[in-house]
């Protein structure tokens, strides 16, 4: 009889010690994911009204997400919310990018997704170039980085893409630091 106590005795404190090694498990990976830095990349604001050239929005939105997912693959310093959950978000919301207040009502799906950064931009078509902007936004503040944007990139309107890694590399500094 007092075996069978002192064997459910340590059958218990095994069990216990268990659980406690799972939980330290559960909550240190959770902080590994917690403690990255969460960015969205937003389609570019088209800012010549003109609707064919909307493509370009979503094409450097996801042009920039492949770059950052290549400048960071184990997702060590960032990650990168997938375009498709942005998208959700903003469905779900009914934002329309038509909208005059789509801007102001895009930082409700940012906070919805707990992003804390922002990358967007825009462009404009100027004679037969298109001048670009990038940004990177602080979420909670919903400003700029002063220091990592890039402003000014004009560019043939067929090869608009290949501002996409100037534009990475200006604001690549404020998510992941030197190497």
């Amino acid at each position: 009889m007092k075996y069978k106590m002192k064997l459910n005795k340590f059958k218990n404190n095994v069990n216990i010690r268990f659980l406690i090694l799972v939980l330290v498990l559960i909550v240190s990976l959770n902080i590994g994911i917690f403690a990255q830095v969460r960015i969205a990349v937003l389609p570019f604001q088209n800012m010549d009204g003109k609707i064919e050239k909307n493509i370009i929005c979503y094409e450097l939105q996801d042009s920039i997400f492949k770059e950052l997912k290549l400048a960071d693959p184990e997702s060590k310093f960032y990650y990168v919310v997938p375009a498709d959950s942005v998208e959700d978000v903003l469905a779900t919301l009914n934002l329309d990018p038509s909208n005059p207040q789509y801007t102001s009502d895009l930082w409700k799906a940012v906070k919805i997704l707990n992003i804390k950064k922002v990358i967007s931009g825009n462009f404009n078509i100027q004679g037969n170039k298109i001048l670009l902007n990038g940004y990177i936004y602080d979420a909670r503040m919903k400003l700029a980085d002063p220091k990592n944007q890039v402003r000014d990139i004009f560019k043939d309107e067929d090869k608009v893409l290949e501002a996409v890694d100037l534009i990475v590399k200006s604001i690549l500094p404020a998510i992941k630091p030197n190497d």
